[in-house]
Order: structure tokens, then sequence, then C-alpha cells
């Protein structure tokens, strides 16, 4: 039983200063005008690293292309109309810039890799790191969760992003000359405490580990934990896939800046009979990201995934143009579009469902169940009705909660419902060119899974194995029912391995 436990807070070892000087801001870390890499080490000493424990924290600031900060107009410029408006000619910039729905600034991450300072080796890397991390927070938080913790944490605003998102890029104008909205700030956009603060876990195998780890220098011997960020047109999103012609909305260009970086944890000071006891073996719930395509109706995306103990497959389906474009929303997932049914194999053999998943009806049914009259997806009302994918959420859910049912969760009917509507309404057609359409905010948390823990811990060996999926739908088919944006575009399948590794913080060997 550890006898003390003792608080830290590193700065990452190549942290970067911000200035500000004629209401611009330089430094700082970002992708774009920055550093894009964030790096911090943990000295090695005889003391046990509670990872359970881990945040980071900051502060981002919103900028335009020019670096100044995105703040409202003028005071005496802005109406309240203006700052209200979530449509039409009046659409303000910070209105039509939004960050993820389900993950919030915690998307600044798109790549964490995590080693001993003894070794150069990495011991843990995530690639993609954002869309799991998503995909889980919208299946384990409701919708009022999402108005109370990680909104207040991470400006994730879950299912209510049509209504809050649209202030989460606000700044505050508190400008060099001291005339800002903030007087208390003397130094204006220079002050320490200018930014937004935020704070989230790093969900990775290691760095969120319920067993603590030595760092002594028998074992890990210290810990780097290296980050890279997203680029900006992977972090933002626009309210609409097709905007209004409103003077006020432009946001080409803008990115963001974190300062103030901070890694916080606390260290247990072991007892001789702590550390005599200390196994360096642990078992660790890992994932590693595979991508795929889908390029026609019927498809077959094929994995080997080399990995001895998998826990399940998530698969997230993704169009072709939706990454890094702020025209889309890359937080919203959801199954290829008018899916008919589908089959996963290992081995050319269906296992452990051996039937194919069916969805009845679905968005190409364009015969009514008794044979007799026409349907047409584009007439249903509501649009989750012409796609009867229960079945489906089922199993999807199950892999992304290891077997479980979620008590909870974000991703109703009525969400799926928006998605789709949204998507159909992305045709401007006769719209006026003052509105936008297809709202981005609707996102959906759908995509296909198979679970082979059957909530009793259970796995499958995929060593030398095979896995594949196999789909039938309406991707690239430019059926006239489907949504014309999507009808006629390849999809990006992002396939999630969740398996469990076994690491060794002595010798540093780790075996998936």
């Amino acid at each position: 039983m550890p006898v003390q436990k003792i608080y830290f807070s590193v700065p990452p070892i190549n942290d970067q200063a911000t200035q500000s000087a004629a209401n611009v801001m330089t430094g700082g870390f970002s992708l774009n005008k920055g550093n894009g890499n964030i790096k911090f080490a943990i000295s090695a000493q005889d003391r046990l690293l509670d990872t359970s424990d881990m945040y980071l924290t900051g502060r981002i600031v919103h900028v335009t292309s020019t670096g100044a900060p995105l703040t409202l107009k003028a005071a005496a410029a802005t109406t309240l109309a203006e700052f209200n408006a979530s449509q039409g000619a009046s659409l303000q910039a910070v209105t039509n810039q939004n960050v993820s729905n389900w993950g919030g600034v915690s998307n600044m991450i798109k790549r964490i890799f995590v080693q001993s300072k003894k070794s150069a080796v990495s011991i843990s890397e995530h690639r993609n790191y954002p869309m799991y991390t998503n995909l889980r927070a919208g299946w384990t938080n409701s919708d009022k969760d999402f108005l109370v913790s990680p909104l207040t944490r991470t400006d994730a605003s879950g299912a209510n992003a049509n209504f809050v998102n649209r202030h989460a890029s606000l700044m505050d104008n508190a400008t060099t000359g001291g005339a800002g909205q903030i007087p208390n700030m003397p130094a204006g956009q220079s002050d320490p405490n200018y930014g937004k603060p935020f704070s989230f876990k790093i969900d990775t195998a290691l760095l969120n580990n319920p067993g603590a780890i030595h760092l002594g220098n028998n074992y890990l011997g210290g810990l780097l934990v290296n980050l890279e960020l997203n680029n900006e047109n992977g972090f933002y999103y626009n309210r609409f896939q097709d905007q209004s012609n409103g003077a006020d909305l432009n946001v080409d260009g803008s990115y963001y800046i974190i300062k103030d970086l901070r890694l916080n944890g606390r260290l247990s000071v072991p007892t001789p009979r702590d550390l005599a006891s200390y196994n360096p073996n642990m078992l660790l719930p890992d994932r590693f990201n595979l991508i795929n395509d889908v390029n026609s109706s019927v498809n077959s995306s094929k994995y080997t995934p080399n990995a001895a103990s998998v826990r399940s497959i998530v698969n997230l389906y993704l169009d072709q143009d939706q990454e890094n474009n702020r025209a889309k929303n890359q937080s919203t997932f959801r199954v290829p579009l008018g899916l008919r049914n589908y089959q996963q194999n290992k081995n050319n053999v269906r296992q452990p469902q051996d039937f194919v998943i069916e969805v009845k009806p679905n968005l190409l049914t364009k015969t009514k169940q008794s044979g007799v009259g026409a349907v047409n997806a584009t007439n249903v009302n509501p649009k989750a009705g012409a796609q009867g994918d229960a079945e489906v959420r089922g199993l999807f859910q199950r892999s992304v909660l290891n077997g479980e049912l979620a008590d909870k969760c974000s991703a109703s009917l009525k969400l799926e419902n928006e998605s789709i509507e949204e998507d159909y309404n992305a045709t401007r057609g006769g719209t006026a060119v003052t509105e936008g359409c297809g709202n981005n905010c609707k996102a959906n948390l759908m995509g296909v899974g198979l679970d082979y823990t059957f909530h009793m811990g259970e796995t499958t060996d995929y060593r030398q194995r095979d896995y594949d999926i196999i789909t039938n739908s309406g991707v690239n088919s430019g059926d006239a029912v489907l949504p014309s944006t999507r009808s006629s575009l390849p999809e990006i399948t992002q396939s999630y391995i969740k398996n469990v590794a076994s690491f060794n913080s002595e010798t540093l060997v780790k075996s998936v």
C-alpha cells in the first residue's frame, strides 16, 4: 500500500510561448503556424505512476487566418439578432465555425506514441486517435451529460451542438489596448490566463490503465509522451455543408493555438514491500487502426490483424471527402449509405455470427412489404423509419462497449433521423442563397461492429488469420433515392481492432 501520493504538473519539454502584438497572436503549439509536435517527459524515479488519474490541461485560442483571435465584431456593429442567428445571411463566423460534437478540443490530437526514456522504441501508438474516442464518448454519455462534464472540460456538446457548439470558438476581445471584454487582464491577449481552458484524459492503453507503472531505472526508466496535432481542417467544421452567402461567416484559414499545456497526475510512493512485490507484467486494453475503402455497392474489405487476443472490431464509415474538409463534420459516423445487409467472416467463414445481418427496410427499398405499391425514401417521414437497423445498432454498441448494451448514450433514433434528414437537405435546389443547407451539427454515432467478448472477457485469435466484412449497400451507386451529395461517393472505412496486449515494464516487451 503506497504511503504517499505526490501531485505533479509537467510542461512540455519543447514548450512554446505565445506573443501578441497588434491583435495578432503567434507562437504556442499549432500545426499551422507553430510547432505541431508536443513532447512530455516524466523522469525516472522509484515511484509508481497512476495513469488512470492523468489529465492534459491547457488553454486554446481560436484565431482567424491572420492570427487574430476569433471574436465578435465591434460591439456597436453586432446586434443581438446576429449573435443569436443560427441561419441566414446574418450568420456570424463564431457560429459558423464548430469543434467536434463528441470530442471537442480533444480532437486536436491526431496521433499519440509513448516511449520509455531508456529506448527509442514506441511502446504504445494510436493513429487517428480522435475517431474512436469520439465514438466511445457518444455511446457512454447522454445528451444531458454532455451539458455538464464534456462541455465544461473540452467544449464537446454532443447532440446539443446545434444550439451550444456555435459559441465554442468565440474568444474574448481582450485586445492589447486593454479595451476588451476582460478588463481584469491588463496584458490583454498576452496575459497567461487568456484562452479557453480545457482538461481531458488521454485515452490510450498505457496512459489510461487501471494498473500503476513503475518509473524506476530497472523498469520503464521514465516516460516520454509524444502528441502530434491535428490540422485545422480536420479539427473544425462549418455549420452547413453548403453555406449561405452571408458577409460575416467566412472562417477559411482559421486555426487554433494551444498554450499553457501541462500533463498532470499523481505519483505513488511505494513501501519496500510494494517494490518487492511489484509485478512488471500487465495486460493492456489496447486498440489499433486499419484503413480500407468501399468503392461499390457490393464490397469486401479484408484485413489480417495479426493480434492474439481480439476483443472486438469497430468499423466506421466516412465519405471519401469527409476527412480534413471543413465542409463536412469529421465526427459524424454512419453505416454505409443505403446499407441493405452485411456479413463478417473469419478466414472466409461467417463466425461467430453465422448469418447475414439484414437492414429492412432500407433507403433502397422501393416496394412495400406487401409487394403492392412503391416506396421512395426521399418521401418517407421520419427518415429513420426507412432504415430498419435495430439489429445493426444492437450489435454495434456491443462492439464499442465490450459486449455490453449502453445504459445511457447519445446515439438515439432522433439523432439518426436528424442526420439522415440533413443528408437529404444538403442539396440546395430552390433554397435561397441566404440560407445554409445540410446542417453538419447533426452528427450520428453509427457503424458496423463485431463483438467477441460476449460480455464475459472472451477474445479470438487473429494471428495469421483474415477478417473481412462484405457489405451490400448503395455506396457509389448514384441511385436517385439516396442523398444526391453522397450517392456517387466512395467511402473510407476506419476500422479499430480492440485487443488485449501484454506488456512487461522491465524488459519493455509488448506482445499483441
